[in-house]
């Protein structure tokens, strides 16, 4: 009886070991092809997408003034044009809904945490004449 105890303990625990290191090896294999299509942190910096959107709208009314603040999410990291980041996107969207041309400025980082928020926030009140009228706030992917 003792023998049998003993070898199913064995078998369990080998097979509990083998469970283990086939994980170990396919996260390793998923860190391997994360960083071939991410970059490893060698990444290109992100394209800037700061300025004027909407231009068919302008007119009288001054142009709404969009901050993006964040994280890779936001400064638009992967992307290639500056058009595809998500600024451009959401400032692009908010022209089109408002009517009215719209200003982007974006102070996002890459690598960026919630931490680097203020000094975001720093960057764009430091021009009162360029003061935002909404900011977007993308963090939490690091």
């Amino acid at each position: 009886m003792a023998r049998r105890i003993a070898a199913g303990a064995a078998y369990g625990g080998g097979s509990i070991g083998l469970i283990g290191a086939a994980a170990v090896g396919v996260f390793l294999a998923e860190v391997q092809l994360a960083k071939r299509q991410v970059g490893g942190g060698t990444a290109p910096v992100p394209p800037s997408a700061d300025g004027r959107y909407g231009v068919a709208f302008a007119g009288p009314n001054d142009p709404l003034r969009l901050g993006l603040l964040g994280d890779s999410t936001a400064a638009g990291q992967g992307v290639r044009r500056a058009g595809q980041t998500p600024g451009a996107l959401l400032a692009s969207g908010l022209a089109a809904v408002a009517e009215r041309p719209v200003d982007l400025r974006n102070v996002a980082l890459p690598g960026a945490r919630s931490d680097d928020l203020e000094r975001q926030v720093s960057l764009l009140l430091a021009d009162p004449a360029r003061t935002p009228d909404v900011c977007v706030i993308m963090i939490g992917a690091n």
